[in-house]
């Protein structure tokens, strides 16, 4: 059953058994985006926790009512306390699901382990930036604008990956009912704060992982800076090769994450320091 929380019905979906692996999202996505690589990481021996955030998947809320990606930090929280987890756990997020770990990171230290941010950010949106993704906000949850032409502009950015990849999620886009269910989370998206300055103040160990032609956040100048400002990325990041290795790439190169991630988890040690 799905957690209630803030005027919420937050879903989520727990496959598996052993050591916890929280998933959360990119925008205009859901939980199923991890579905490429679930199976894997559960037959290696993680039990993998993916959460629905607010105005995405099954996860119904009030779409006039704003939030923060703080608050998405809370819902997981809630997730979490729902399964009876308090103790520390592995966090990942894509994208939007990035900005929501690195939050999670900093308000519930002692709930997490690590963390995996891939093609996301720390850094608030530039004035240009926001009022980009404001425009962008009025015409896609207005039903009177066909949003077929913008589905398939956005995707190659939003996605990376080749158009097999890039198109169930523009009929799942296309075929919702509710355009406006994305409002509040556009919002979200144009008004994100700054957490740069921050970030230092995540001790965990840290992956840092970006696809080679991402042309949205993640890009290779915002990994750098994760990887010199969080001490537990010991200054590294990951870059997932090819031409279509994009912003998605999470979703469209499994087999390459997977196996970046499984060796990043596999040398977590019990205390949640990476072995040497």
């Amino acid at each position: 059953m799905p957690v209630y929380r803030d005027h919420a019905d937050i879903h989520f979906a727990d496959t598996g058994a052993g050591e916890p692996l929280v998933l959360s999202h990119g925008f205009l996505m859901d939980g199923t985006m991890f579905d490429r690589t679930r199976d894997d990481l559960v037959a290696s021996g993680f039990r993998v926790i993916t959460i629905d955030a607010r105005g995405f998947g099954q996860t119904e809320t009030d779409p006039t009512r704003r939030f923060s990606y703080w608050d998405l930090a809370d819902d997981i929280a809630a997730v979490l306390d729902r399964l009876a987890l308090p103790g520390p756990v592995v966090l990942g997020g894509m994208s939007q699901g990035g900005y929501t770990t690195l939050r999670f990171a900093l308000r519930y230290p002692h709930r997490t382990r690590a963390v995996i941010l891939a093609s996301t950010t720390a850094r608030a949106n530039t004035s240009e930036e926001a009022d980009q993704y404001r425009a962008m906000a009025a015409t896609w949850t207005d039903p009177a604008i066909p949003l077929e032409p913008q589905a398939r502009a956005l995707a190659p950015i939003l996605l990376g990956g080749t158009d097999d990849d890039r198109e169930p999620w523009i009929r799942r886009w296309l075929d919702h009912p509710d355009r406006t269910r994305t409002a509040a989370a556009w919002h979200t998206l144009a008004t994100r704060d700054e957490l740069t300055p921050r970030i230092k103040e995540i001790p965990c160990p840290a992956l840092i992982l970006r696809g080679h032609a991402d042309l949205s956040g993640g890009t290779a100048e915002d990994a750098s800076t994760l990887a010199e400002h969080l001490p537990g990325a010991a200054g590294t990041s990951t870059v997932i090769a090819g031409p279509t290795a994009g912003h998605g790439v999470w979703w469209t190169h499994p087999h390459p994450v997977t196996h970046t991630l499984l060796s990043f988890l596999h040398n977590l040690d019990r205390s949640g320091a990476p072995t040497r």
